[in-house]
């Protein structure tokens, strides 16, 4: 018995040798593969990523074209899926072959048979032709790679730009077509047009344009007539707005149709144009930026001061019910020269009348888009959406605007109007002491403090 226990308990101690001798081997060989790591004068990754630096092309900055055709932010995106994703047509490379898009490019060919029998002097060779050599520079536009081969990204531009043209075409002369009778699709193909994630270059349509009417005054009227298709329906939603006059330079300098749409709506000035009666003193951004940073650092004991609250940037305005309240009313603004035509005086805000139905709300969050995705400084219609964000925060205030002609809403509820206006604001990024409205903000608040502070004294006496 004791031998077999002996036996058992040398032959466990060879096995225990043996798992240690393994182990150990296992240890060293681990050592000696770190060890050859850290002596590896480059990593795998590192010449991945060089690699990748290589095959960029060479290319000056101030050569490349900008980014002008952006993504809308995810978290902004997922919540408000119909007011940033197409909902019948996909232009643009974004949405090219969505399953609920597919029946529409069935009418793309048609629309183009009916675009090259239009114009005889063109046929499918040449504008394949010109397309190939715009590829390079349209795919550049775009904030991200586009992950099309070369056929499928020239394909694109050619069906997506005489699309746009031949519909424009159309409408103009009232012709006959497969969807003419379809009342919601030619709405819904006009919303999708302007929406920014759905886009390709301007410059595309321009070549087209150039190719059909090599006369210079022909092509001109043919820019002027896809003016028109968007000046028509853009009047009809944000109700008797006319377009602005834009000399044809620019608008043939347009990055896409929201930026050709943004042209012709949203107005060319600087800034609100103050109330000389309570306009705040005059002070050039680099005094404002070192006042506030000494007001920091050396607190005065008079910053209470009305100056020195005029200069300050004013974020939010009360509510119109808080406004009426303190006695400010609210009128129409008749004519109103823009959107944005809004002045106060005397205790007065005059506005043009505001139509919500989803292709408004559509068309007013896409301009927003296209605005911040550019570096202009005064943001008009971000300020106009911040301000109406201001306005606008229960059904309370819906129904008020509506009572005083500012507002009609296509909207179930004026809770819904409200809560558009609630979550518009937030992809807006204003900078609050010198955006569009920052003096209609402080003259606004100026007067309800005023008046604010002018009731309490008279309930003290």
């Amino acid at each position: 018995m004791n031998n077999c226990t002996d036996i058992r308990d040398i032959a466990d101690i060879e096995i225990l040798k043996q798992i240690v001798h393994e182990e150990t081997e296992v240890d060293t060989t681990k050592t000696v593969q770190k060890e050859e790591k850290e002596v590896t004068p480059e990593l795998p990754l590192e010449l991945s990523i060089k690699r990748r630096l290589d095959e960029l092309p060479e290319k000056d900055d101030k050569t490349v074209p900008p980014l002008t055709i952006f993504r809308i932010p995810a978290h902004i995106c997922e919540e408000d899926k119909m007011f940033y994703e197409p909902q019948v047509v996909s232009i643009g490379p974004f949405y090219r072959g969505r399953e609920n898009l597919c029946a529409m490019e069935e009418q793309k060919i048609y629309l183009l048979q009916n675009f090259l029998a239009r114009y005889c002097e063109i046929n499918i060779k040449v504008l394949l032709q010109e397309m190939r050599l715009l590829e390079d520079r349209a795919r550049q536009c775009y904030a991200e790679s586009i992950n099309l081969d070369s056929s499928e990204f020239v394909e694109m531009l050619v069906l997506d730009g005489c699309f746009i043209l031949e519909n424009a075409i159309k409408w103009f002369n009232n012709e006959p077509h497969r969807l003419k009778n379809v009342r919601w699709a030619t709405i819904n193909i006009f919303a999708d047009l302007f929406l920014v994630e759905n886009q390709i270059p301007f410059f595309v349509v321009m070549k087209l344009i150039s190719l059909i009417q090599a006369d210079q005054k022909k092509s001109t009227e043919l820019l002027d007539l896809l003016v028109q298709y968007i000046g028509c329906f853009g009047e009809s939603r944000f109700v008797d707005i006319v377009p602005f006059q834009v000399e044809t330079h620019s608008l043939c300098e347009a990055y896409n149709l929201v930026h050709l749409c943004y042209q012709l709506f949203v107005p060319k000035r600087s800034s609100y144009q103050s109330n000389p009666k309570h306009a705040p003193a005059s002070t050039s951004r680099r005094c404002r930026l070192f006042s506030s940073f000494k007001l920091c650092i050396y607190p005065q004991p008079n910053q209470g001061d009305e100056k020195q609250m005029n200069e300050r940037p004013t974020y939010v305005l009360p509510c119109v019910t808080e406004l009426l309240q303190s006695g400010i009313i609210f009128k129409p603004k008749k004519p109103s020269a823009d959107a944005l035509d809004i002045t106060f005086q005397n205790g007065i805000v005059e506005m043009p009348l505001v139509s919500l139905d989803p292709h408004t709300k559509t068309i007013f969050l896409n301009i927003v888009a296209f605005e911040q995705s550019r570096g202009d400084e005064f943001l008009s219609f971000s300020s106009y959406i911040w301000l109406m964000e201001n306005l606008v925060k229960t059904r309370k205030d819906v129904v008020a605007l509506q009572q005083c002609g500012i507002m009609y809403t296509f909207d179930p509820s004026e809770e819904e109007a409200a809560l558009f206006f609630n979550n518009s604001g937030r992809m807006v990024w204003l900078n609050f002491s010198e955006h569009y409205f920052t003096n209609l903000f402080r003259e606004i608040r100026c007067y309800y403090d005023g008046r604010k502070n002018k009731f309490k004294n008279s309930t003290r006496v």
